[in-house]
């Protein structure tokens, strides 16, 4: 099934369900579903770059950084910094990595995120159809949960209503999977369709074992690669949608 095919059942779907009064939640994963991560990386290390003690320690890696692009499908440093002729071996990239790594799993870079292109309105379409939504990441509450609420609050996805949930780790050393599957799992009997949008392989195909009911999205934007997409997975690259076919138009732009 075509990206927009799928993109379209699953609104239809939602609009069905609403009106007959079953239960039906769409479930989102955060980071490289719902959103771009190209510019909080890019941020995070351009602040490395623009260190003092950075620049006299690493000056010539700091100057080819001045030239970094990172891309939607780049899984962590190597990549980019590989583009650039960057070794990732030795003191650089252990520093690079670590500034990195207590940046990006913190409040004080997601802002930088931008959404997949059409996946606000398709979220604020689904809510404004009845569906319910759950934001599932694998960010965790201690030092994530209050930009996350920011950000989803700030990009207008819908938040603050009875029928939307933010679910985050309670703490960071729960493995993603594990935790996705075990909340699911226990939810699994109150909805007569859940679908489960997700860019990591590891964790969708965990949820296909433990919860064969859920149906599945894909999201193909970057992954781990520790394993690779099952072909009976629907995937789609965005969320952009036709909407003049839908049963309602789209959702406006508030935050619901």
């Amino acid at each position: 099934m075509s990206e927009g095919s799928v993109l379209h059942q699953i609104l239809h779907e939602a609009w069905d369900h609403s009106q007959s009064g079953r239960p039906f939640l769409a479930v989102f994963d955060l980071d490289s579903t719902l959103f771009d991560l190209t510019g909080r990386v890019t941020k995070i290390i351009d602040h490395f770059r623009q260190m003092d003690a950075n620049q006299m320690r690493f000056p010539e890696e700091c100057r080819l950084l001045e030239n970094l692009k990172i891309h939607r499908s780049d899984w962590g440093l190597r990549a980019p910094l590989e583009r650039l002729g960057i070794s990732c071996d030795g003191p650089f990239f252990k520093a690079l990595h670590e500034h990195w790594a207590e940046a990006f799993f913190s409040n004080r870079f997601l802002h930088y995120d931008e959404p997949l292109p059409g996946a606000v309105d398709f979220v604020q379409t689904l809510h404004k159809l009845g569906a319910h939504i759950m934001y599932l990441t694998g960010r965790d509450v201690p030092r994530m949960g209050e930009g996350t609420y920011k950000s989803l609050l700030n990009k207008k996805f819908p938040v603050d209503h009875p029928t939307v949930q933010l679910v985050l780790k309670p703490h960071p050393h729960l493995d993603d999977a594990s935790f996705k599957t075990d909340v699911l799992r226990e939810i699994e009997a109150r909805y007569e369709r859940i679908w489960f949008f997700e860019n990591e392989p590891v964790n969708l195909h965990l949820v296909a074992r433990e919860c064969p009911s859920i149906k599945l999205v894909f999201i193909e934007s970057t992954h781990s690669g520790r394993e690779e997409p099952a072909p009976f997975l629907e995937r789609i690259t965005h969320f952009e949608v036709d909407f003049e076919a839908l049963p309602v138009k789209r959702a406006g732009s508030g935050s619901g």
